[in-house]
Parts: C-alpha cells; sequence; structure tokens
C-alpha cells in the first residue's frame, strides 16, 4: 500500500519561513520534528516526556550543528515561539495538515492515470510532484535527503489546486474493491488541503515516513 506521507502548510510571508531558509539549526529542527504528533505546529502539544525524548535524541544526533546545550535550548525556544506566533498571525494554520497513510501509492496511480486518460502532458510527472513537492525546504543550508519536500506557491500549490478542482473523488475512487472509503477519504483530505493552501496562500511541506 505504500509509505505514509505527511503535509503540511506554511505561510510564506511568516517569519517562521524566512528563518527556516537561513538558520539551519532551526531547520534541522523543523526537519526532525515533523512526522511527531499532529504536524509541526501541534508538536509541543503532545506528551511532555515524549517531547523531551524527542528533543534530545535530535540535539544528540546534531550535535555539531546545535553546539552547546544552551545554544541547543535557545533553537528550541525560538522555534516554540514562532510556531505560536504564527499561529496567531495565520489561524488555523494548525490544522492545514493531512497524513496520507500507506495510501499515496493508489492515489498517485489512480490521478497518473486520470490525467493521461484527459491527455495531460507529462501526467506522471506533474503526479509525483504534487505527492512529493517540486522544491525542497532550505535548499542552501540542507540537502535534498536531509530536509522536507516543499510544495512551493508559485509554480505548483496553484496549478495542483486547479487540476483537483476538475476531478470528482468519488468517480476517481469508483473502482476500489472495498478499499473505497479508506483511499477516498484521505484523497478528499489531500486535494482539501491543496484547495486551502492556495486560497490561503501557502506552500506545503511534505515529509514521508
Amino acid at each position: 500500500m505504500g509509505v505514509s506521507v505527511l503535509y503540511s502548510a506554511i505561510p510564506p510571508s511568516s517569519t517562521l519561513y524566512t528563518r527556516l531558509q537561513r538558520e539551519k539549526a532551526l531547520s534541522i529542527l523543523v526537519v526532525y520534528l515533523f512526522p511527531y504528533g499532529c504536524g509541526i505546529f501541534r508538536f509541543f502539544e503532545i506528551d511532555p516526556e515524549e517531547i523531551n525524548e524527542i528533543l534530545e535524541d535530535v540535539i544528540e544526533t546534531h550535535q555539531e550543528t546545535f553546539g552547546s546545550e544552551l545554544e541547543a535550548d535557545r533553537v528550541i525556544a525560538q522555534l516554540r515561539s514562532e510556531l505560536r506566533l504564527t499561529r496567531q498571525a495565520y489561524p488555523g494554520i494548525e490544522d492545514r495538515t493531512v497524513s496520507l497513510e500507506k495510501t499515496s501509492v493508489e492515489i498517485e496511480k489512480r490521478l497518473s492515470q486520470e490525467l493521461s486518460r484527459r491527455k495531460v502532458a507529462n501526467a506522471d510527472e506533474i503526479v509525483e510532484k504534487l505527492m512529493f513537492g517540486d522544491q525542497t525546504l532550505a535548499p542552501t543550508l540542507l540537502s535534498a535527503e536531509e530536509s522536507l519536500g516543499l510544495i512551493s506557491r508559485e509554480l505548483l500549490v496553484t496549478e495542483g489546486a486547479s487540476i483537483l478542482r476538475q476531478i470528482d473523488p468519488e468517480t476517481l475512487f469508483a473502482r476500489d474493491e472495498g478499499q473505497e472509503g479508506w483511499y477516498l477519504d484521505h484523497f478528499e483530505q489531500w486535494r482539501d488541503l491543496y484547495l486551502s493552501a492556495d486560497k490561503n496562500n501557502e506552500e506545503i511541506l511534505v515529509g514521508v515516513a
């Protein structure tokens, strides 16, 4: 059924976004924390003991980046502050998140078939980018392998929303042989994320777990 793919909208006009492009320690922290909880904007709402374990692990793994314990604590505090400020400035951003739990392969296949049927040029390539992004987070700081995927506002969010508005989810998953509810629900959530990100002028971060 495939891997799990996680998505979270992020406002490119936010201070958080700007700092992630410039500050390696902050961007590494976001990449590492991304799979936990219900999205990066809710990470600090999970169990405090789990939070501490995860943070200790990332600091130990990337000690050369964080340096001293004091510096690591400073970066963590700054991330907490930036997440809080972003939630205040962009209401609902913490809820614009989706997890495709082992359904991404089937969604990608169905969508590619549908776009090919509609004679869309480079259908497979377009769908792959819609699923996994056309860029990466902080490309000047992190390699593609250690970063998150990024679905860019300028090149892909608007195009993806336009494509997905034209597709009827129930038709796309009409021949599911018992799995229709599972795939359909995930596809609709993913589609809605694109539509809301387009409406709110946001980009989308992508992580594979």
